[in-house]
């Protein structure tokens, strides 16, 4: 328990510093073209989100929904594992999307993403997440849990550190006809999770006592 709870305040930190050097980079490299202009890309993500208190009380809003989406997506990820025959496969491709949802989801923080357009980028190039998180879930399915358990430590930062190092909100920012993936389709691999966390909030709104 305490590796676990380490290992995620590292996580963090290493994605944090990741992002810093890549951010830094950019911005030189962009100086060097046109001094004083800033990654577009990145100015185009923040300034959808309000300034001030609203935009304060809106990240929270989302940092609240997504950690009762990911829940319901990791109970979706036991339950469906359970299933005789198909189980073991979609629990398989479950985990790579959990998984690279949490690789990127450090870097899509930090650029200030909203919550709403990681979903639709994520889900509109699915393909490309189950490639991503597949050889992580590969020691899991095949290793013993204490091997498995070991080698994820080593190998999930530097995933972290490759999202990190990837652009993709350069291509959130532009029309979904644009992405390379968008031609397979969008598969709502939140659906569940996602009618699971409104009902939950549902429930909580109902219950909260009304003042007038």
């Amino acid at each position: 328990m305490l590796s676990f709870i380490l290992s995620n305040i590292w996580y963090n930190d290493i994605a944090k510093h990741g992002f810093e050097a890549i951010e830094k980079s950019d911005i030189s490299s962009a100086e060097a073209l046109r001094e004083g202009e800033a990654p577009a890309s990145l100015n185009s993500a923040n300034s959808e989100r309000p300034s001030g208190l609203g935009g304060v009380m809106i990240g929270i809003g989302e940092q609240v929904y997504s950690i009762l989406l990911l829940t319901f997506f990791f109970l979706e990820v036991y339950v469906v594992g359970v299933i005789p025959y198909i189980g073991k496969i979609l629990n398989f491709l479950l985990l790579s999307w959990m998984y690279a949802y949490y690789c990127y989801e450090y870097k899509w923080n930090f650029s200030g993403i909203p919550l709403e357009k990681r979903l639709d980028f994520f889900e509109s190039n699915w393909a490309f997440f189950t490639g991503f998180g597949s050889p992580c879930v590969l020691a899991i399915f095949f290793l013993s849990p204490l091997v498995s358990g070991a080698l994820m430590a080593i190998l999930f930062p530097l995933f972290v550190l490759t999202a990190t190092g990837s652009g993709p909100e350069k291509s959130i920012g532009a029309p979904r006809r644009t992405w390379k993936c968008a031609g397979l389709g969008r598969l709502p691999i939140f659906y569940v999770a996602d009618t699971l966390s409104m009902l939950a909030l549902s429930i909580f709104r109902l219950e909260s006592p009304h003042e007038i």
